[in-house]
């Protein structure tokens, strides 16, 4: 009995040690995958690219390339539901990690061009969507901005106080006109930067990767409304078993956690 659980054991490990040993590297999974996409093999293509993600590896290349795997699949006649909304996603994420990226940007407007087109054919209208002005002016400028034009306005209130101080009559009218002027600043920089940072902690960008999807309450019943459509961009929040949270525009509500691909942070 004893001799049978150590072969067993060992076989165990030594099949682990064969699976560690075969384990592809984040450069060859990314190789395999960019020489899958110039042969057409696309769904090869998307594999490798796909396991990329779930190693936790993150670069714009890999990002883009797993866009342009969906793309091609769709181009190539052999789609499957969600794929333009996956590819909306990984230029999404491309544009993340790579702002200045010209080709993504491209990408992301034809994928989401395709699923208006699509959509329009089965008599359905293209929904366009606006922030909300609160998310509107956090989107002006990033959590380190604020928070160094918060520094800056705490930085001129000391010294404006400092100078209202001074018995030379220019400086004190300095001071007493930097002072309250610092103050205001202050008073608006430090809630956007408090604002951003809690943004940042508590939610994720997300894109809808199913052909669309219909928000609910909490308790799974129907808000009605306008469904979200594939390859829509959604700030992502609470997750609560199967559903998760989800802000579109100022609409908000859950949806099913699969109907939505998490950004990379």
């Amino acid at each position: 009995m004893r001799r049978g659980q150590a072969a067993a054991i060992a076989f165990v490990l030594g099949f682990a040690s064969a699976s560690v040993a075969r384990a592809a590297t984040p450069e060859e999974l990314h190789h395999e995958g960019t020489e899958a996409l110039g042969r057409g093999a696309y769904g090869t293509a998307i594999e490798r690219f796909e396991a990329l993600a779930d190693m936790g590896f993150v670069h714009p290349d890999a990002s883009f390339g797993r866009g342009l795997a969906y793309v091609a699949r769709v181009r190539a006649g052999a789609d499957r539901p969600g794929d333009l909304g996956r590819a909306a996603a990984a230029f999404e994420e491309t544009l993340r990690l790579r702002p200045s990226d010209i080709e993504a940007d491209h990408a992301l407007d034809l994928v989401r061009a395709e699923v208006v087109r699509r959509r329009a054919r089965h008599g359905k209208d293209a929904t366009t969507v606006r922030p909300t002005l609160d998310r509107a002016v956090l989107g002006l400028a990033s959590e380190r901005a604020w928070s160094l034009l918060a520094l800056a306005a705490s930085i001129l209130l000391a010294i404006g106080l400092f100078l209202r101080r001074s018995r030379a009559a220019a400086f004190s009218v300095a001071g007493r006109i930097m002072a309250p002027t610092a103050l205001v600043l202050l008073l608006v920089f430090l809630p956007l930067t408090i604002a951003a940072r809690r943004l940042r902690l508590t939610t994720r960008a997300g894109v809808i990767v199913v052909p669309e999807v219909h928000l609910v309450d909490d308790h799974g019943t129907a808000l009605g409304g306008d469904p979200i459509p594939e390859a829509h961009a959604v700030e992502v929040g609470e997750v609560r078993g199967g559903l998760v949270h989800v802000r579109w525009g100022a609409t908000e509500g859950w949806v099913p956690g699969g109907s939505v691909r998490l950004l990379s942070p």
